[in-house]
């Protein structure tokens, strides 16, 4: 029987990643997951978390398997057991809440504020020191109920999975403890949730215009060598944008196969085909991986290009940051400098880039910056946040064919909206492999749809302004964090009185 509610546990945290409307589970999952842990000592229940932790972890994210392999080109066995202990080490955060948790918690009752506060203060402390899954975080499985996403405008994805554990743990007051009563704060908990964001409104500025804005994607063509695929490419890309009426065109990350600022014969070639477009008065933004310069020796870059109609280059904007950049551990230095010797493998140049930079990319009154594939899953904080307030748009250029995963595609969509909603810009996305999207400043996905050599026109309505989590991207959290250390210190002292009377 322990083992049914362990999977079951499981199941209900994962089904949402595959199928992004079953949101609601979520809340369920931590009914079974307290019925197990709720008699056991400290020990007992570490041991099943971690493992529901590990389960949650083989479901949710085995398509690493494919990124990790590329990149350390090690042996099978090694890439599994790399991958056994990130699994492994991912369960961690579920586990430790359990045990903080139910020293936390009253003992004759179960308070869904302990379990909300010790749950984010925990993700929070994550985030900042010990970064080690930038997938794992629970709000990922809320992105389609919008009424409790939008929060991440007011304290980021950490208010949001706030309200997730505080809404999931009255629902497991409720299956302790049967009592038409215990449903009262649970409706007035929705009722201020509607009533908050109609009474504040949000603090932003929605331009009067909106812009008419093409997502193109051609998919990874399968001729028979190199040459073919690469003009197979370029007469996909020119069918598009024939068809286009839009003044902007957006293609994503890698839509070409060949470096644009080397081969001249392909560019020449592309230039040629653009010119007989009909539609002779627009912007195009094409990804390439190119030379820094036109110099054999210059480092390649995964690039994107805006260019002109004439095929002008208008900007570049360089992936100067991966998903690593964001890896935070105790000793970090130290730790990649011993793999680095181990492995015989530079961490630092291979994985380790410069921090995320904001590249400003004005044409009219489109005032954007890119995001490339994985940087959807870097939280929109600190210094970046507050160079976003005069930008109107977010376009977020992704290829997710390689990884070939419905899970890592709802994942990177839900982190899409999440960006979107933390500093109330719209948000398009044009991937390759996955959904291209167009989400609004409240982070609601409007629109998305896998394309396949095939255009999607959108109406977006550009906005500009800062939301009130760039102004205070740590208030809500500190205050937070600063009541739960309140509650454990008074958990403390009554622990101590009890136990001094005892004896």
């Amino acid at each position: 029987m322990e083992l049914i509610l362990l999977i079951l546990t499981s199941f209900l945290f994962v089904l949402p990643v595959y199928f992004p409307a079953l949101f609601f589970l979520t809340y369920f999952a931590f009914i079974p997951l307290i019925y197990l842990v709720r008699s056991y000592d400290y020990s007992h229940s570490f041991i099943i978390a971690l493992l529901i932790g590990f389960l949650n972890s083989v479901f949710s994210f085995y398509w690493l398997y494919k990124p990790v392999q590329k990149l350390f080109e090690m042996p099978f066995s090694f890439t599994l057991f790399i991958l056994f202990l990130y699994f492994l080490v991912s369960a961690l955060p579920l586990a430790v809440w359990v045990i903080i948790n139910k020293f936390l918690q009253p003992e004759k009752t179960y308070s869904p504020f302990i379990a909300a506060l010790s749950w984010v203060s925990l993700e929070y402390l994550r985030f900042e020191f010990f970064n080690f899954n930038p997938f794992n975080y629970i709000a990922y499985s809320q992105s389609s109920f919008n009424l409790i996403s939008q929060y991440a405008s007011y304290g980021g994805i950490f208010l949001v999975s706030f309200i997730v554990v505080l809404v999931a743990s009255y629902f497991v007051k409720i299956y302790f403890e049967p009592s038409w009563k215990k449903t009262i704060p649970l409706f007035i908990i929705f009722i201020v949730l509607i009533l908050i964001p109609f009474f504040r409104g949000h603090d932003f500025e929605q331009e009067a215009n909106s812009k008419q804005i093409d997502l193109a994607v051609i998919n990874p063509q399968s001729a028979g060598n190199r040459f073919e695929k690469i003009e197979s490419e370029i007469k996909l890309i020119v069918q598009l944008i024939q068809s286009s009426e839009s003044k902007y065109i957006f293609f994503p990350e890698k839509s070409l196969s060949f470096d644009l600022i080397r081969n001249n014969y392909y560019r020449d070639q592309l230039k040629t085909e653009l010119n007989q477009v009909n539609n002779s008065d627009f912007y195009l933004q094409l990804g390439s991986r190119a030379v820094e310069n036109n110099s054999y020796n210059s480092p390649i870059f995964n690039s994107l290009f805006l260019l002109t109609d004439k095929l002008e280059i208008i900007q570049r904007t360089n992936k100067q940051s991966n998903i690593l950049t964001e890896l935070k551990l105790p000793k970090q230095k130290a730790i990649i400098n011993y793999l680095s010797n181990l492995l015989s493998f530079d961490f630092n140049k291979n994985l380790f880039n410069s921090e995320q930079s904001i590249h400003k990319i004005e044409i009219d009154n489109l005032v954007y910056f890119n995001l490339f594939s994985d940087q959807i899953f870097s939280p929109l904080t600190g210094k970046v946040a507050k160079q976003l307030s005069e930008f109107n748009l977010i376009v977020n250029s992704a290829s997710e064919s390689e990884l070939d995963s419905i899970a890592y595609n709802n994942l990177a969509l839900a982190a899409a909206s999440y960006r979107a909603a933390e500093v109330e810009k719209p948000l398009l996305r044009v991937v390759n492999g996955g959904y291209s999207a167009y989400i609004n400043p409240q982070g609601k996905i409007l629109k998305q749809k896998r394309l396949i050599d095939e255009k999607e026109t959108i109406n977006v309505f550009l906005n500009k302004g800062q939301s009130y989590y760039q102004k205070n991207p740590k208030k809500i959290i500190k205050i937070q964090m600063l009541v739960l250390l309140m509650i454990t210190i008074v958990k403390i002292i009554l622990i101590s009185k009890k136990k001094i009377s005892s004896s």
